[in-house]
């Protein structure tokens, strides 16, 4: 099991230092590491960030314009800190005790764990990213708590060094990774699939044109639907068209858990027994097929996340 999680402390952060009131808790990172340190040798990944050189090879030129010039602006716009009136969201800042820009690094270095989980996924066929999964970065802006598109650039990054020819983004976050839509929609080297809420962000909200870029493969589902039946399906069939893939990146939302507190995720409600079928699911399909596959973290908001994480790592063992 050594090596075949990555994560960097340095990466986390408590957003209350910051005066950020959003309820993505570092427990789902620190409790998984805890608990899987009781089973396995586990080690702190020591890396440095992604370079800003490489920020390019999924951004225009403005944003990363933007980042080195005004990077607390781009925290606030990834946060979602101030809303269409000018007025703060979810932000107070009398009660911040760090600077806004540090997130530019913590972001640089969730780009960076998720390129060397790729690359070592490669070499072992798995590897987890505690980190990353920012599916909503676009190569213009960033959103939806997302600043740099750790999954766009970490597949270039490989198809540039020779590593691999193309990929997939197999993204099981409750909301569509449409950031990875809108930056490889011209791409045919890297296939993104996704099986989203319908009707929830981002897709509640027609102006946002971006946002409904399609993905290779999407999948709209709400809690009427058989998700489990859908994924299984439209999975099988995304693999079959593209089994010549070289890797996978699969974007580990676990935000579509009944027990996930943030509203926007109300939209999917996966006991946590669904929510480990769907995980075993995906990694077997994988599997089965010889593809390396890379996990990282996506969405998972509140307590008792981390149980999510430790049953499919804890479980893909069996498979």
């Amino acid at each position: 099991m050594k090596n075949l999680i990555i994560y960097n402390l340095q990466s986390i952060h408590r957003f209350t230092d910051y005066g950020i009131k959003i309820p993505l808790l570092n427990e789902r990172v620190l409790e998984t590491i805890t608990c899987l340190g009781q089973k396995y040798e586990i080690e702190e990944s020591i890396y440095e960030p992604i370079s800003i050189i490489d920020l390019a090879l999924a951004h225009d030129k403005e944003f990363i314009n933007r980042v080195k010039n005004d990077p607390a602006g781009v925290v606030k716009q990834t946060y979602e800190l101030v809303d269409e009136n000018g007025n703060y969201n979810r932000y107070d800042p009398t009660l911040t005790k760090r600077p806004l820009e540090e997130f530019i690094l913590k972001a640089r270095l969730h780009v960076r764990g998720t390129y060397i989980c790729a690359r070592k996924a490669l070499e072992s066929g798995f590897c987890y990213h505690l980190g990353g999964g920012m599916h909503h970065a676009m190569s213009f802006k960033p959103g939806g708590f997302c600043m740099f598109n750790d999954l766009v650039i970490s597949l270039r990054k490989l198809q540039k060094n020779g590593k691999i020819k193309k990929a997939a983004i197999i993204d099981i976050d409750c909301h569509k990774g449409d950031g990875s839509a809108q930056i490889t929609k011209e791409d045919d080297s890297i296939k993104t699939f996704s099986i989203h809420m319908k009707d929830g962000w981002p897709l509640d909200n027609k102006d946002n044109h971006d946002s409904f870029i399609p993905s290779d493969l999407d999948i709209p589902v709400d809690n009427s639907t058989n998700y489990l039946q859908l994924l299984k399906k439209g999975l099988t069939d995304f693999l079959k068209k593209n089994c010549d893939i070289d890797l996978a990146l699969v974007v580990h939302g676990v935000d579509v858990w009944e027990k996930d507190v943030l509203p926007s995720s109300s939209g999917i409600q996966l006991s946590s027994s669904e929510v480990l079928e769907r995980d075993l699911f995906v990694y077997s399909s994988l599997k089965q097929l010889d593809i390396p596959q890379a996990w990282c973290l996506g969405g998972g908001y509140g307590e008792g996340v981390s149980e999510l994480y430790l049953q499919f790592l804890l479980a893909r063992e069996k498979v």
